[in-house]
């Protein structure tokens, strides 16, 4: 009996573990993000972190491929990351929905420098993942 409550005690932390990700590739964010932009056009530094909204809204989170053909996902709260490089972005959720949680765009007021966007970038990234599913692929 032992033997099984240490199996499921180790079967349910693994369940649980963080991934994380360093490396290059191209990184996409959709939600809430701050972007600060280097003095070179175009090149800067991407910091997504998609939030929970409830369970009826669209969510919000990263889509990432490495260089090396990794593919991550994460969704709401359950990871965030950051790109150093070239970065494309718009203002508001490309009519996708998953913005409107807050019936805002910009800034709600906590002074946290975060909009709700789509950012495109291609360079370093730093990916964190807290999904129970875990959150990459071959």
């Amino acid at each position: 009996m032992k033997q099984f409550a240490v199996f499921l005690l180790l079967s349910v932390a693994g369940v649980f573990a963080d991934e994380d990700f360093h490396g290059s590739g191209n990184f996409k964010c959709y939600g809430d993000m701050s972007i600060s932009m280097f003095k070179d056009e175009g090149e800067g530094f991407l910091d997504c972190r998609p939030a929970w909204g409830s369970p009826s809204a669209p969510p919000q989170g990263i889509v990432a491929m490495s260089d090396e053909g990794e593919k991550w996902v994460t969704v709401d709260d359950k990871g965030y990351g950051d790109c150093t490089g070239s970065i494309y972005y718009v203002y508001g959720d490309l009519n996708l929905g998953y913005c409107d949680r807050y019936n805002m765009k910009v800034d709600d007021g906590k002074q946290t420098r975060l909009f709700c966007g789509y950012a495109d970038c291609n360079g370093l990234m730093n990916i964190h993942c807290s999904m129970l599913s875990g959150c990459h692929g071959a």
